[in-house]
């Protein structure tokens, strides 16, 4: 098995049909992947939503912990791919994602996808990892820290297993647990290459969906996450790139002093 898509599912809807009808139209051979949706929360009627909606390659799990990265953590520990690709219930993708996702992977290479906001109108707009991705995508293969806003999180790239290892979502942290995942396995990164234009991430923007954090809520969650990525490397510090660790605080701080 080449490919692992963990899908994490919490209350899924028409959006998740979307979602995982757009992996039955990938170009990719349904033999080369497989779909993990881990099902979180309520059990029913969902699980048999689900059951109904998933491709032929499709493995429906059940976590009775509504966390999606928890689910996360569940779909790598079931993974059976080389290669392992988080997209979120709510998010379609455009069909040679796979494809040309896996195309340019390999062990010491994380592969990178465009990113697109996706409206519930059917229109799409441009966003910091589209804009990211204009000014990198033309330089071939580059060192991870060079289009580093697309690593505050997991979707949008495929990695190969061996660079995650054991390492999983820290479920500690009631959020955040993505960007300091990915801080976490950048001891094992070196290069990054990017797919073509065909291949999109849409990032769905529900409706009614933005809500404002609590001042309090937001320096705690921020400052949190800074001591966080400095334990990790000064515990480490020849295993980290200080580069990549400088930006990582430098967000949390900007973020802990931003008023939205």
């Amino acid at each position: 098995m080449k490919v692992s898509v963990i899908i994490p599912s919490y209350h899924p809807n028409e959006y998740t049909l979307e979602c995982l009808d757009a992996l039955k139209r990938q170009s990719l051979s349904p033999e080369l992947f497989e779909v993990l949706v881990v099902l979180n929360g309520e059990r029913e009627p969902y699980e048999s939503f689900l059951q109904q909606a998933l491709p032929c390659n499709g493995r429906l799990l059940y976590s009775p912990v509504a966390s999606a990265c928890s689910s996360r953590n569940m779909g790598l520990d079931y993974a059976q791919g080389d290669y392992i690709c988080f997209i979120d219930d709510d998010d379609p993708v455009s069909p040679t994602y796979l494809e040309e996702l896996l195309e340019n992977a390999r062990p010491d290479v994380v592969s990178l996808s465009n990113c697109l906001n996706l409206y519930d109108d059917g229109h799409t707009e441009n966003n910091v990892f589209s804009m990211e991705f204009e000014r990198c995508a033309n330089k071939g293969e580059q060192h991870f820290t060079r289009p580093k806003k697309m690593f505050s999180g997991p979707c949008m790239k495929m990695i190969h297993r061996d660079i995650i290892g054991s390492r999983r979502f820290d479920l500690r942290f009631p959020s955040g647990q993505d960007a300091l995942l990915m801080f976490e396995i950048s001891d094992r990164m070196n290069l990054v290459k990017f797919t073509s234009n065909n291949a999109v991430y849409y990032y769905r923007q529900r409706s009614g969906s933005l809500h404002r954090m609590s001042d309090l809520k937001r320096i705690s969650k921020y400052s949190r996450l800074a001591w966080a990525y400095t334990q990790l490397f000064f515990g480490h510090p020849f295993k980290y790139n200080f580069y990549f660790y400088l930006t990582r605080v430098l967000a949390s701080c900007h973020a802990i002093l931003a008023r939205k």
